[in-house]
């Protein structure tokens, strides 16, 4: 049997309806040499729904695979590539829809550079109280290929700000098979080892792979909120993921130099269990002491901002900075980002806390606020009106000292330390 181009691959997790408007989005790809598998984790009463779903659509490209409805994220993200065919391999998240154009844009690239990995951006739709906001991202339009050794360091020693960005991963990005059957071979024995499956499976893309092309373009639109904004909050959906791991909050952090408990604390972790599992592959990639305590305050920003109170994790990550070397200490306080973390103040008043001026714009920042009654609105409506490209671009990796230097006499006079 020939193998399609692509695999599309959709875990689904008790989401029926948005779980049809994910596969709708796959199966209306421009490029229709593809299939789309459905991995059905959900509960038991759920999982009849999805069923029926994948059921209705009544096309051949489109394989139903049910679970026990147990297994836990990763797991379900690695069942879901188990049986994938495709010459290149994605993920989509239940709760997300591809651009019309996203395939073949991809397969464009792959014909022009063989890149081993190909990723792009998403926009964002329904994050707001009535879920209709449509906002999507400033993006240059640029397509750049990258050696895949210096995007993984660039996550690794970059602005935090930015560099999760920029890594790809399974559910921004499709991969050459071979190297995710050289991930599943490997000492490892997986693509989306625990616990953030969408960046252990960037690693490992950016480890086995060699070059990268990065489309500076939103090529998909994420709906609702995720698990990372449910660690923020550490709500009831952060622990039922914990539940389904066998993991305790702490344990998800052991590696790190404090138990703050932390997105970016997280995904760093993740990052030393990988490496410890393939040392060969990852031994020239250092942990940065520096640009973790920077990663975590800016997590610990974004949730204050949310009025979401992260006091005790933030207070072992600042027992843990007193600790370190004076170096690591004098680079982190210096940064706008401990500057912000200990000002302390009400979330109203911190979105009008001073700005450095020479910070440059985030380019991923939202443009203004769309309404559409369905995500199929928007992209109708986007698709009438192409965004213009913009001056700036997240592909640049600007680095700590670009970004996120605070001005000591600002620090003052607001009244915080450096």
């Amino acid at each position: 049997m020939t193998r399609p181009r692509f695999t599309i691959a959709i875990p689904a997790k008790n989401r029926p309806d948005r779980m049809r408007n994910a596969v709708r989005s796959v199966l209306d790809q421009t490029w229709t040499d593809l299939e789309v598998i459905v991995c059905d984790n959900s509960d038991a009463a759920e999982a009849v729904a999805t069923s029926a779903v994948v059921k209705s659509f009544d096309d051949p490209r489109l394989v139903y695979v049910r679970t026990s409805g147990s297994l836990s994220m990763p797991d379900n993200w690695e069942r879901a590539l188990q049986d994938a065919r495709g010459e290149y391999v994605g993920i989509l998240t239940d709760r997300s829809v591809l651009r019309r154009d996203a395939l073949q844009l991809a397969a464009a690239e792959i014909d022009r550079t063989d890149a081993d990995v190909i990723c792009w951006f998403p926009d964002s739709y329904g994050r707001d109280v009535a879920g209709r906001v449509y906002r999507p991202r400033r993006c240059s339009l640029k397509r750049v290929e990258h050696e895949a050794s210096d995007l993984l360091n660039y996550f690794l020693h970059g602005n935090p700000k930015y560099s999760p960005k920029v890594l790809p991963k399974l559910m921004t990005a499709v991969c050459r098979r071979d190297i995710l059957d050289r991930a599943r071979s490997s000492p490892l024995g997986r693509i989306c080892p625990p616990v953030c499956p969408d960046y252990t499976s960037g690693y490992l893309m950016l480890g086995l792979g060699r070059r990268v092309v990065v489309i500076d373009d939103g090529l998909f639109i994420s709906c609702g909120l995720g698990n990372g904004a449910a660690f923020r909050r550490k709500g009831p959906l952060a622990d039922r993921f914990l539940r389904d791991l066998g993991l305790g909050w702490k344990e998800l952090v052991g590696q790190m130099p404090t138990d703050a408990c932390f997105t970016h604390a997280l995904v760093m972790n993740d990052f030393m269990f990988v490496k410890g599992k393939l040392p060969d592959v990852f031994a020239k990639y250092e942990f940065d002491r520096t640009q973790y305590y920077l990663g975590c305050l800016t997590d610990y920003n974004r949730s204050a901002r949310n009025g979401v109170d992260r006091t005790e994790d933030l207070d072992a990550l600042i027992d843990g900075l007193s600790q370190e070397s004076e170096a690591v200490q004098a680079s982190v306080r210096g940064r706008r980002a401990y500057v912000a973390s200990a000002m302390q103040l009400p979330s109203d008043e911190q979105k009008h806390a001073p700005v450095d001026p020479d910070e440059a714009p985030d380019p991923a920042e939202d443009l203004a606020a769309l309404r559409f009654d369905t995500v199929f609105d928007a992209m109708a409506w986007a698709e009438r009106h192409p965004r213009l490209p913009s001056e700036g671009d997240v592909l640049s990796m600007p680095s700590i000292d670009t970004l996120d230097r605070w001005d000591r006499r600002k620090a003052d006079v607001v009244g915080g330390e450096a």
